[in-house]
């Protein structure tokens, strides 16, 4: 136990030392800010502003780059440079998403988005566990707004496909955006999309136990989110926060989990989907990945 201890405080010294972090304890085990129930309650007043949002892309087909976990402080984004490089250079039509812990440390935000507003298309991203700790919530709002929404494609007057991101940043959804999703499902299961993609920064299946306390929801919750997703026909379910690639097929919903998009990680990668009439994804790694 004392050598446990003394590893602990070994590696809190050593980060310390970053200029990229700010000290504070009690953010190691939660998030010490708003409970989820509080940043959703912000997440939909934003919403409600701002109105719904349909993306006209143009066609029945287009691409979307997914990306989580970049983990990025004020000197190391060379691979959340690259996945913006390589989205602005496709000619498709488009849009990204970024699945959550944008951030590695206190203070990255203002470079995090530097970054993210060189992408020359539509950009949509979810809060992770690291962005929300240290009382971040309020930073992070400032400049993305929300946590919980959701959007649609369509190609003039055809719908094509609907998109809910969720806030997971907490390892749950709270009962509010639970009964939220619920509601949202029921009514939009009905509108004729060709497919049903939920995003999180969380992922629903626990391999091991890398990322502690946060690692997933409660098996009560689970239990209760597969099921829901399951009646409603969700085709996929996005995640990361593993920093491992997986993938699970479970009550006819394809669950993946992405590798880290973070430098230092051991096998960076990314992922590319073409949506048509099939949705056919591809992980790519990036270029410095070290598998």
């Amino acid at each position: 136990m004392k050598k446990h201890f003394l590893y602990i405080a070994l590696a809190v010294l050593m980060t310390a030392c970053s200029d990229d972090f700010t000290l504070d304890l009690k953010g190691m085990f939660s998030s010490n800010g708003e409970p989820v129930d509080v940043r959703f309650a912000q997440s939909m007043t934003y919403n409600n502003d701002k109105g719904e949002m349909h993306l006209d892309m143009g066609s029945d087909d287009y691409m979307v780059y997914v990306c989580t976990d970049s983990h990025i402080t004020r000197n190391t984004h060379v691979n959340l440079d690259y996945f913006i490089d390589t989205f602005n250079a496709e000619t498709a039509p488009k849009i990204a998403i970024h699945l959550g812990d944008l951030i590695d440390a206190q203070k990255n935000f203002p470079c995090a988005d530097s970054v993210l507003s060189l992408a020359n298309g539509p950009l949509f991203i979810t809060p992770g566990n690291h962005d929300v700790y240290f009382k971040q919530w309020s930073i992070y709002r400032s400049y993305f707004h929300t946590g919980t929404y959701w959007f649609d494609t369509n190609n003039g007057s055809k719908k094509l496909d609907l998109f809910i991101c969720l806030d997971t940043a907490d390892g749950t959804l709270g009962t509010k955006q639970m009964q939220w999703l619920r509601d949202l499902l029921e009514k939009k299961s009905k509108e004729g999309y060709r497919r049903i993609i939920v995003y999180t920064h969380t992922h629903f299946w626990k391999l091991d136990d890398s990322q502690g306390h946060t690692s997933n929801f409660s098996l009560e919750e689970t239990y209760e989110l597969a099921a829901l997703l399951g009646q409603y026909q969700v085709d996929y379910v996005w995640s990361g926060h593993q920093h491992a690639r997986q993938s699970v097929f479970f009550r006819g919903v394809n669950y993946l989990v992405l590798d880290a998009t973070k430098d230092s990680e051991k096998g960076q990668s990314y992922m590319t989907v073409q949506m048509g009439e099939h949705a056919i994804y591809h992980y790519i790694d990036y270029p410095n990945a070290n598998h």
